[in-house]
Parts: C-alpha cells; sequence; structure tokens
C-alpha cells in the first residue's frame, strides 16, 4: 500500500554540476543527466546527527552516509574522486540551509576577529569544470599520467597524517630521554614519508616509455617511485600537489572595515572555506 504522505518525501532542491563530469568513477558509481548534473537533496534530521558524530567524522562515514542520503546519484561515495568533493559538500548545505554562510575569521596584523555572510552559490559557481593536467612529461622520455585520488584514499591519509602528528605531540610531552624521542621521531617521519610517497603511486595512473610502452602494472610504478631520484621526485611530487588543488573551492575575500584598517590592516584579505563538518553543517 502506497504511503499517502509520499508525495511531502523530500525532493532534490538544486542540481550541482560534477566538476568530473564522470571522469573516474567506475562504472555504475554515478548516474547524471545530460548536463552532467546530480540531484542534491536537503539532510534529513537523522543527517544532521550523523554529521555530528566524532567517530564517524574522523574516519569518513558520516559524510560518506550523508552523501548517500543526500546525492543517491552517487552510488558509492567512497570511490568519489577528490575534483568532486568540494561542490557535493557545498551543493548539500545549500540544500539545506541556503545560501548564506557566516564565516568567522581572524583579521590579518590584528587582534581583532569578524563575521561576515558568504553566498555560497558564488562560490559553487567557481569552481566549475575542472582542468585536469593529467600527464606530466619528464627530461628522461617518461610520460607520467596521474588521477585524482578518490575520498576513500583521502580520508585514509588524514586519518593516518592525524595520528602521526599526535604522536609527536605525545613523545615531545613525554618523560623520554632524548636519545629515545629522536628515535620515535625518525620513525614517525619515515611513516610520513612512506605515506607521501604511496600517495603519490595512487595518484600515478599509468607511465607511458619514451617508445611508447605503457606501464600501468601497480608493483612496477611502486617500484619505479621507490628508486626514482630525488630530482624526477621532485617534479611529480610539485605536479601531483597542484593538481590535488584542482577542484576546490576558491577563498573567499573579505573586506576590512575601516576601525581594522586603521589597527593594520589591508582593505581585504582571502581566507579558505572550511568544510570540517561541525561548523559546515551547523
Amino acid at each position: 500500500m502506497n504511503n499517502p504522505l509520499q508525495s511531502y518525501f523530500r525532493q532534490p532542491a538544486i542540481y550541482v554540476t560534477l566538476p568530473s563530469k564522470g571522469r573516474w568513477y567506475p562504472p555504475g558509481t554515478v548516474t547524471m543527466n545530460e548536463q552532467h548534473e546530480v540531484g542534491i537533496m536537503p539532510m534529513t534530521a537523522k543527517d544532521e546527527l550523523t554529521i555530528k558524530t566524532p567517530d564517524a567524522l574522523m574516519n569518513g562515514q558520516a559524510t560518506v552516509d550523508v552523501i548517500k542520503s543526500c546525492v543517491p546519484d552517487i552510488k558509492d561515495p567512497w570511490l568519489m574522486p577528490s575534483v568532486d568533493t568540494d561542490s557535493v559538500l557545498l551543493g548539500i548545505r545549500l540544500a539545506t540551509y541556503g545560501d548564506q554562510m557566516e564565516i568567522t575569521s581572524s583579521v590579518p596584523n590584528t587582534s581583532e576577529t569578524q563575521t561576515v555572510n558568504v553566498n555560497l552559490t558564488a562560490v559553487l559557481d567557481q569552481i566549475g569544470p575542472v582542468n585536469w593536467q593529467n600527464e606530466l612529461l619528464l627530461s628522461n622520455g617518461l610520460k607520467i599520467h596521474v588521477r585524482p585520488l578518490d575520498y576513500r584514499h583521502i580520508t585514509k591519509n588524514l586519518m593516518k597524517t592525524y595520528e602521526e602528528q599526535r604522536l609527536i605531540r605525545t613523545v615531545n610531552d613525554s618523560q623520554m630521554d632524548e636519545g629515545e624521542k629522536l628515535e620515535k621521531f625518525q620513525s614517525i617521519f619515515s611513516k610520513l614519508s612512506t605515506l607521501n610517497i604511496d600517495s603519490m603511486v595512487t595518484m600515478i595512473e599509468k607511465i607511458v616509455l619514451d617508445d611508447g610502452k605503457e606501464v600501468t602494472d601497480r608493483m612496477h610504478i611502486k617500484e619505479f617511485v621507490y628508486n626514482m631520484d630525488s630530482s624526477i621526485a621532485k617534479k611529480i611530487t610539485q605536479y601531483t600537489n597542484t593538481m590535488a588543488q584542482v577542484g576546490t573551492a576558491p577563498p573567499v575575500t573579505i573586506q576590512t572595515t575601516p576601525e581594522h584598517q586603521e589597527k593594520g590592516a589591508d582593505k581585504s584579505y582571502q581566507v579558505k572555506i572550511s568544510f570540517d563538518n561541525s561548523n559546515f553543517f551547523a
């Protein structure tokens, strides 16, 4: 028997164009219309509670559950490429709370803070389709093809980095002698270096040799990354770090008041929107 209240169920409030246009999603994991848009529904009361669960926020499960609820066109948010993350989260915020969001920031060169309203629709419009340059040509003739990390890898990296940084603080505040601390720090920094290198391996989709042969075997690529010289590593790191910013929300320009300027502030400054779930979805 059909629910007589079904017509009152939530419907998509907005449609957001995926910057990736569906690229990098495994087959069957995303459904889009002809404009590469996905429908986004407002959060439910359960979603709002989910997004405030600390443990689920740490491991990314809360964000994934809310995306599943609000953006059913994305079947598996864990596999969503990083270039779409900011647009999807902005869309959920817009669908639920409207296009105005308060941001409190510190005014540079002063001890003051100020709170302003930001138009999130304008921020979302500035992201647009991604210009992903997936090929890096090295001086030795190798062509490195890269792809964005998916949400699972991003969350995994953030958790590992957080755990290692927390361990650094613990060791630093401990009563260990300096020799023991140094040994612990070296171990931590080694793990962080390995994390960065493994992220590079994950982003490399394939390597094309100067004779046109393509190398896609993951073990071969990993072995290459762990054995290439530092000059090549620096070029690839710089390139992947640059590409990792593609699709992210641009910073917001905030105007200062005459009072702030009298205290040393410039006429304006930029603030990066925080996607911390505790305030972004509050």
